[in-house]
């Protein structure tokens, strides 16, 4: 068999970078304000949910509520899950007639419990140094995809978003609902612990 010429190589091998470089892309996303409760919630999902990338810094706004109030928490929850994370409730204990699957509440509570500092360290500014305390905003989230995160197009992607106490970006899987807005569909590596906050005393550890 002949050997393949130097420039063919060479073309395959740029073809090749640029093919990994279509299938590994990153996302910028914006958010001027940072909802604090619930009552600023939804129109922060309203602006931020018509993209994948953007579903993914809403659901954060969502865990970042409850990690201060449960009760606004599960609501902003509750409206940027996608429908397989939800049950139908039409009780006090509901809102808008649904409620989150017990699998999904209890892996949120008992993780926020666990580690309190844990959605503050996918905020810009924060640190282990300094206890995942983030700036204040505006914040700029810098996510990422590779080549089997999937497309715009099927309604289905798979997104990364980095974190100040983990050594590698967590993955959030989202959906795009039958209205065009993105939802979360898949996000328990986002409630994996990390690196635990650098203390003062020494004997905060003990």
């Amino acid at each position: 068999m002949d050997r393949i010429p130097k420039y063919v190589s060479i073309l395959l091998i740029l073809l090749f970078a640029a093919t990994l470089s279509a299938q590994n892309e990153t996302y910028t996303v914006t958010a001027n304000s940072w909802p604090a409760d619930f009552s600023s919630f939804e129109s922060f999902r309203d602006a931020n949910a018509s993209t994948s990338q953007g579903a993914v810094i809403v659901l954060l706004a969502a865990l970042s509520i409850y990690s201060k109030n449960a009760e606004e928490g599960k609501k902003a929850l509750i409206i940027c899950l996608d429908a397989n994370s939800l049950i139908s409730d039409t009780s006090p204990n509901g809102y808008k007639g649904f409620n989150i699957n017990r699998n999904t509440i209890d892996l949120v509570k008992r993780q926020l419990e666990q580690h309190p500092y844990l959605i503050g360290s996918y905020l810009p500014g924060s640190s282990f140094q300094n206890g995942y305390k983030p700036s204040n905003p505006p914040y700029n989230f810098t996510l990422t995809s590779n080549r089997f995160s999937g497309t715009e197009e099927s309604g289905q992607k798979k997104l990364f978003l980095p974190s100040s106490g983990a050594d590698t970006p967590r993955p959030v899987t989202v959906k795009r609902n039958a209205k065009g807005v993105w939802k979360a569909s898949e996000f328990s590596s986002l409630l994996v612990g990390i690196k635990k906050p650098a203390t003062s005393n020494p004997a905060d550890d003990l």
